[in-house]
Parts: structure tokens; sequence; C-alpha cells
């Protein structure tokens, strides 16, 4: 068969990834409020609106890569759905730029469709809540792309050398479980026989890098409380021991692999089994017990179980571990003629699959737009409700219902702007109800001085009240 020019790869990888990519941004564009008004991205967009800058928390400065987006909308003085809809709409741009560096400028159209299948892969409610860790493991499929264009040490020149070592720091501080991704492709590629002189050393050091990064966030500097507790979850590992296996978190993952993430155990079964039939036994190895070691350190610390949308976050690197020997070694043999068209179908199943999960969060949202529209002529409008008075089912946490609520009521403007505030033990607040002119919130309590009246123009000073159904 006759080889297929690179250059018409990287024009139909790049047309097909456009497509993707313009999907994910109109069904970005239709749930802006199901991604945007709710939990951490509520908290981030109000905080962004207060301060006027960006808001990293526990170090991953990595987000302002998205973060960015409402930012100059709000400095471009767009109204409040403005903002909203380009952060909304900036974090599917943020993976476009990267594809579009990785396939364009580097011409490495196998590393984007890395890129395509980690942004759908497993993507299910990840879609709706947003996190770091997706924008993380892009980011690093975009620096081993450049690794893969460069091919072995001696390529590197002197001053690309400051700005690797702090790409991968960004890597590694966009989410620390990068580091497991990171390991994965420098032993997938690093352990490969090649006639490259320097191309081992060249993983070799990348994933030294990527391990010194992480002694010196864990052991060196202080950490910060949102890890510190992360850590801590690790003292599981003992306590559940010889148990690992008989858990609900395992339990849970095998229900949402048939129903949602149906493309990984399939995945890893074929390339398991092409390593076997080939008898390239470190690959075997590499591609099977990976994904179940992984899958381990997520449940242990996680064995009661968990939201499915939290451990998810944490599951996507399992679509590095499943496209990478996919796309490197496994359908480039076995489907030579119809890879891309493999891939294409594979992508267009997730893109509705994305679609339909849209459900259980527009129920969400909707409830919030329902108790709005019915206490709007209520006598009294700032509102403190217990956990016990709504739908915990659908709000999943109430931490982030303060933002929400005000975000949801100034849509329509700044004057409708309303303080509702849902919370476990709301005793706590008793002493803060009378203050006329404060905008309570879960972790910290905003005069309304502080709060930029341009986008939520709190004009209400009566007391708040619990609410009575």
């Amino acid at each position: 068969m006759t080889a297929v020019p690179a250059n018409h790869h990287d024009q139909a990888v790049f047309r097909l990834g456009t497509a993707v990519y313009a999907a994910l941004a109109a069904l970005a564009a239709v749930f802006y409020l199901e991604r945007m008004a709710m939990l951490d991205m509520s908290f981030q967009t109000f905080h962004i609106l207060r301060t006027g800058s960006l808001q990293i928390q526990s170090e991953r400065f990595g987000a302002a890569c998205t973060q960015v987006f409402p930012w100059l909308a709000q400095a471009a003085g767009l109204p409040l759905k403005g903002v909203l809809i380009a952060y909304s709409l900036g974090h599917v741009l943020y993976y476009f730029v990267i594809f579009t560096l990785i396939v364009r400028v580097m011409g490495q159209w196998k590393w984007g469709l890395v890129l395509l299948l980690l942004s759908t892969m497993m993507t299910t409610h990840t879609f709706y809540w947003l996190s770091e860790m997706p924008q993380g493991l892009a980011f690093l499929v975009l620096v081993m792309a450049w690794l893969h264009l460069k091919g072995n040490l001696a390529a590197i020149c002197w001053w690309e050398y400051p700005f690797l070592a702090f790409a991968i720091v960004t890597a590694f501080y966009f989410h620390p479980m990068v580091l497991y991704a990171a390991m994965f492709c420098c032993l997938f590629f690093g352990l490969e026989k090649s006639h490259v002189c320097g191309r081992r050393a060249l993983y070799a050091l990348i994933l030294g890098l990527f391990l010194l990064t992480a002694f010196v966030k864990y052991k060196v500097l202080k950490l910060d409380w949102y890890d510190a507790m992360s850590l801590e979850r690790a003292g599981a590992f003992s306590e559940q021991w010889p148990h690992w296996f008989d858990i609900q978190s395992n339990r849970d993952f095998l229900r949402w692999c048939l129903r949602d993430y149906y493309l990984i155990p399939l995945a890893v079964l074929l390339n398991t089994g092409f390593y076997l039939r080939r008898r390239i036994w470190w690959k075997v190895l590499l591609v099977f017990l990976t994904p179940a070691a992984y899958v381990l350190l997520v449940n242990v610390p996680f064995y009661h179980g968990d939201n499915q949308f939290y451990l998810e976050n944490l599951y996507l690197p399992l679509a590095i571990f499943s496209a990478v020997p996919l796309v490197f070694d496994v359908l480039p043999v076995l489907f030579p003629a119809r890879f891309l068209t493999i891939i294409a179908i594979l992508l267009a199943i997730r893109i509705a699959h994305i679609f339909l999960a849209h459900q259980s969060w527009t129920e969400r949202l909707h409830w919030e737009q329902s108790f709005l529209t019915e206490t709007a002529r209520a006598h009294d409008r700032k509102l403190i409700l217990s956990e016990q008075q709504v739908p915990m089912d659908k709000l999943i946490f109430s931490w982030g219902t303060s933002t929400e609520f005000l975000i949801l009521s100034s849509l329509d403007g700044p004057d409708g702007a309303r303080c509702i505030l849902v919370d476990e033990n709301p005793a706590r607040f008793d002493s803060l109800r009378s203050r006329r002119e404060l905008f309570l919130g879960e972790f910290r309590n905003y005069l309304f001085d502080e709060i930029p009246r341009r986008y939520f123009n709190l004009r209400d000073t009566s007391a708040y009240v619990n609410y009575r159904e």
C-alpha cells in the first residue's frame, strides 16, 4: 500500500479536529449556564468580577489559560451573560489552540488525535463540571508533541531548556496527577528500541524533571491545605488492605464503565491483545497494568465512593493511557486504510454522549431558576435555607449556592441581584442576619460595597430570614 503523505494526514486531522471543537463549542454555548453558574465556576467568576484579576487556587497557576477569557470579557465591559459565555467558550478555545499548535505548527498529527480523544473519550460530566485536570493533560500533550518533534536530546538548544523546565512545572501544577500521565508517556516512548541516538535520554530527562517537581512540591515547599487534605487520604491504602478490590468505588467505576466510559476498557483490551500477539511483553505490562494500578490509586482513597463528576475528573489520565498506544501503534497497523474514519466515528459517538449527559446538570439549573422565580415577589427576598429544604440529589453540594443564585438572578440586569444561601448548618449565620449590607458566602462574607455594582447591584437592605415553604 502506498504511504499517505504526512501533510495529507495533517490536513485531514486538522479538519476533523476543527469539526470536533466546533461541536464542543456549540455545546459550551448552549449549556453555558450549566457549566458556569455552578460550584467552582460560579465561585471563580464571582471573584474575577469582584477583584478584576485572575483567581488561582491551590497554586494551580495553569488555570490562568482559561481564566483569562472572563477576565478579558469583564475588562472589555461585556455584560454578565457575555462574561459567562466567554468563560465557557474559552475552555474549548484553549484546547483548540493547543490542537492547532500541535497539528499545524508542529506537524504532529498523531498527538493531535490523542488530544481529540482526551477531550472526548472519557469526558461525560467533566464537560459540565470544569477543573484544571483536563487542562493540564492537554498541556502535557502539547509538551509531548514538542518532544516528539525534537526526537532526541541533542536537538534541544541550550536556550530551550529553561522553557522546557517551565513547561514541565506548569503541566504538573495544573494538577499533580498529571504526573502519572507524564510517566506513562515517558516510559512508552523512552523504552522503545530506537535508532535515534539520545531518544531514551530525552524521555529520561523529562521523567526526571517531573519527579523532581513533585519532590519539591511535596517534600520541600509548604503544602496548600487542599493538597495536604489529598495526601491524608493516602492513609486508606494501609487501612483498607487487603480489601483494595472489594470497595464501593471499584463497583461504581465498573458500573460507570458500562454506562459512560465504555471506550476505555475496550481500548485497554485492544491494546493489550495487540501487544500480546506481537510478544512485546513490556508494552503488554505497561498498557494493562498502568490503567489498573491507576484506578486503584484513585479508588482506594475514595473507597466509600464519591460523586461521579469528581472521580471522573481524577480518572481522566486513563484517556492518555488508552489513546497513546491506540493512535501510535494499534489502529495504524490493524486498520491502515480506515484509521482516521474509525477515530472520527468514535469522536462522533462521544460528542453525542456528552450532549446527552447535560440532563442532570440542566435539572440542577432549572431547580435554581424555578426557586428564584417562585420567590421573586415574596416579602422576604434575602433567604437562608437548610440542606433539608432543597433537593440535594440535584444540588449535590450547597457551598456554591450563594454565588450561583447571585449570578442567575443578575443575568437580566444587575438590579435583579439577590442574596440566597443554602447551608448544612444555617445557624452559624445567626449573628450575621441583621447585617443588612452583607453578602453571605460559604467561606467569607462581603460588604455590598466590595461587590461590583456593574454586575451585581445589591440594594436589598432587609435582614436575612429563614426560608419558609
